[in-house]
């Protein structure tokens, strides 16, 4: 049925660019989940599952279609009521090698999450007499990062209520819906002299008018051929480091986060000569309680920047970098789509650095015991260097994608085996000191690095 509620500015970025993509040109942009269930599968029970959980958010039962009124485009949303979905089922055969598997189940994800169609994510099982694997895929504009650790719990927890004949054991949600009607209104509030959007013109402007960079270069020239990315995880501490590290950050007066900024900053300047390190990194928006374990794209971008000088050790990159990740929270509220109107510019993330303690989530002491894995799509960017680094009960890790080039594979690689050693330093005690040296792609500093104003909150 129509609905009035608008689409949030990130579904709308995201709807107008697969929109205008050349055919044939845009990738797939799907995030996804697998996890095991235990035993010969009850099929009922899990269809029951998958319906049950499709009925408890509404994000997954509203379609967003695109639409041009002359010059003004628009979406427009229509929704369907609990119980209206049904499943569909789709036989794909019996596969033996691994790798065959891995390639048809990437197959379906790519051709079952179009998010110019509906629904845009799918349920898929590979059966075994002793147990079966789920994956369920689902285009961006339904989640986030972090709303896909949210389904191996929530899926397991229905499954097993419906094999028990129960009711589930699931806190209430709000609606993703209801969060995007507020956030646009917010933002409609924002103007050209708003504090916020002065700081990032600012910190627009430092960067040449656009946002950062890789700290040393990806790929050749200003407007490469497109290259497709690569990626990987690299684990770093186990849970003990992980509880050194912090302490040896808190006795610095920081936190985690901070802590592995600095390290990434100390990184760039060791091995790029890099006085002021500049990326954005992700802030959620879930704000109210309701939202806390609701699906959706409740994230906002902010800008970083942490000077770091010849001499500079730990200590002091990490007071920088805490009063960096302070100044920066309060401007994840612009979404990036708005400021682009205000601004008069696109911007496009290339560097981007995200921190997650997942620690907390429902289910997460048993995610090795479900064999429980985050899953994305492939890319394909000359550009891009996304980092993402979490916190679960094992330990820490750092998950990465990077142009797969030579120049890409050159460039990050040694970064990130430079940030992993300065990040164990840490936590053995053994903090590092900032060591000037000079690189053939070394930035020049940028006035005022690092050290800006106070931010105002939207």
């Amino acid at each position: 049925m129509p609905d009035a509620r608008p689409a949030s500015y990130l579904q709308e970025a995201h709807l107008n660019d697969a929109l205008n993509s050349a055919a044939g040109g845009r990738g797939p942009s799907w995030l996804a989940t697998s996890f095991e269930l235990p035993g010969p599968l009850d099929e009922y029970a899990l269809c029951k599952a998958f319906t049950d959980w499709i009925n408890r958010h509404e994000v997954l039962r509203s379609r967003l279609e695109p639409y041009a009124d002359g010059d003004v485009l628009g979406m427009y949303r229509s929704t369907l009521r609990p119980g209206a979905v049904g499943l569909m089922r789709a036989e794909h055969g019996h596969v033996d090698d691994p790798r065959e598997l891995s390639a048809r189940l990437e197959a379906v994800l790519d051709g079952s999450t179009d998010p110019l169609a509906w629904p845009s994510f799918v349920f898929l099982t590979v059966r075994r007499p002793d147990s079966t694997t789920v994956c369920v895929g689902l285009d961006h504009h339904n989640v986030d990062g972090y709303a896909v650790l949210l389904i191996a719990h929530e899926i397991r927890e229905l499954y097993a209520a419906a094999l028990d004949d129960r009711r589930a054991c699931l806190t209430e949600v709000g609606s993703y819906l209801d969060f995007a009607g507020p956030e646009r209104q917010d933002a409609a509030r924002l103007h050209g002299d708003h504090e916020a959007v002065r700081q990032w013109r600012e910190f627009v402007a430092e960067g040449g008018g656009r946002l950062p960079e890789f700290v040393v270069p990806v790929a050749d020239g200003d407007a490469p051929a497109p290259v497709p990315q690569t990626g990987g995880l690299d684990w770093l501490l186990d849970a003990e480091g992980a509880r050194a590290f912090e302490m040896e950050c808190r006795r610095g007066g920081g936190d985690f986060f901070s802590g592995l900024l600095a390290c990434l900053a100390l990184a760039g300047q060791r091995l790029a000569g890099q006085e002021d390190f500049r990326t954005v990194t992700p802030f959620h928006t879930r704000s109210e309680r309701r939202f806390h374990r609701s699906l959706g794209w409740y994230v906002g971008i902010a800008p970083v920047g942490v000077a770091v000088r010849g001499g500079d050790g730990f200590a002091q990159v990490l007071k920088e970098s805490g009063e960096a990740l302070r100044r920066a929270r309060p401007l994840a509220c612009a979404p990036l789509a708005r400021l682009t109107e205000l601004l008069g510019i696109p911007l496009e993330p290339r560097f981007m650095v995200s921190y997650m303690d997942i620690r907390s989530l429902p289910g997460a002491g048993r995610w090795a015991e479900w064999n429980a894995t985050a899953l994305r799509s492939r890319r394909i960017h000359p550009h891009e260097v996304y980092l993402w680094l979490m916190r679960t009960r094992e330990g820490v890790y750092l998950s990465h994608r990077h142009p797969d080039s030579e120049s890409g594979r050159a460039a990050v690689l040694p970064y990130l085996a430079e940030t992993a050693r300065l990040v164990r330093r840490v936590a053995a005690g053994d903090p590092p000191s900032a060591v000037p040296r000079t690189h053939p792609h070394a930035p020049a500093a940028r006035a005022g690095g690092g050290r800006g104003k106070e931010s105002t909150p939207c």
